[in-house]
């Protein structure tokens, strides 16, 4: 089998290394305007490349095709990889890509490109990977958060997690009858329920949206001003730098970044007005069986 591999560092958390595989090609590689690309496992995506202008001042335009193969959040990606004749020539070739935190602040990343045609297209790649990667490390330091929240804002990058819903906000919102407040959610709004995770909480789902019926005790968690406790969970790309932020903006901490079973690292805030936020950073793709959830059927 014919294979080259490339690595490189970059000075960026591993969640904004994996962003930059999966919906960030425009930060670092890609025409932004051509860049078609929905992070799940068998989708498909393509984006331009323009090469610099050459001797007659024209400037090339390469398309680049593929489909994802795996999305494991922050650690591992892969997807297959289709270029013109300058490049895997038309063949449909593999690449993966491993995603470490180097503990200095940055992150290691490691690629291997099989399955080539050619041993030329395989020759061409391995002289050309290590000059992407080094682009790629350069321009993702020069991206500023407020670029990253622009992307996530308009493209998603919401990593699949089967043990969460896939909207990108979703309130809690507490009853001392938790059963009793899911059927009439269910009768009078039309809810559906996706996941229960017995006396504790249920999700729920309507259109494109969610939420989460939680079980409460007013006993041990008194009432706010009257209302039972709500919280608002946020899907975030990195939920370590989310809480920083926070914090630096004024925000009171109330839980630190924890890592936990179904998938999730999760930290919680609560903002300068007094409102609960729950900041989630998929880290892997859970079946909620396996933390004692119970898909509806």
């Amino acid at each position: 089998m014919r294979v080259c591999s490339s690595e490189g560092r970059l000075p960026i958390p591993p969640a904004l290394v994996f962003d930059a595989w999966t919906i960030g090609w425009e930060l670092w590689c890609a025409e932004p305007a051509s860049v078609r690309a929905t992070p799940r496992v068998g989708a498909p995506f393509c984006f331009d490349v323009i090469a610099p202008v050459d001797a007659d001042g024209h400037a090339a335009r390469h398309p680049h095709y593929g489909r994802f193969l795996e999305l494991s959040p922050p650690s591992r990606v892969a997807f297959t990889w289709v270029t013109g004749p300058e490049g895997t020539g038309g063949a449909e070739t593999t690449v993966r890509i491993t995603i470490t935190d180097d503990n200095s602040g940055g992150t290691h990343c490691a690629l291997v490109h099989s399955g080539f045609a050619t041993d030329e297209a395989c020759e061409r790649h391995a002289a050309a990977w290590p000059q992407i990667l080094r682009r790629q490390t350069e321009r993702l330091a020069r991206v500023t958060a407020a670029e990253w929240a622009q992307l996530h804002a308009r493209l998603g990058g919401i990593p699949d997690n089967r043990s969460l819903p896939e909207a990108a906000f979703i309130p809690t919102r507490s009853y001392p009858d938790m059963d009793a407040a899911v059927r009439w959610l269910v009768h009078v709004l039309g809810c559906r329920e996706r996941l229960r995770v017995p006396g504790h909480r249920v999700q729920l789902t309507l259109g494109n949206g969610a939420m989460v019926v939680a079980a409460w005790d007013p006993a041990s968690a008194p009432a706010n001003s009257g209302r039972p406790p709500a919280t608002l969970l946020v899907r975030v790309a990195d939920t370590d730098a989310a809480w920083a932020r926070a914090l630096a903006g004024g925000a009171e901490g109330v839980s630190g970044p924890t890592t936990y079973p179904y998938g999730e690292r999760q930290a919680t805030v609560r903002d300068p007005a007094g409102h609960a936020w729950t900041l989630s950073q998929t880290v892997r793709d859970v079946d909620p069986v396996e933390w004692g959830g119970e898909p509806a059927p």
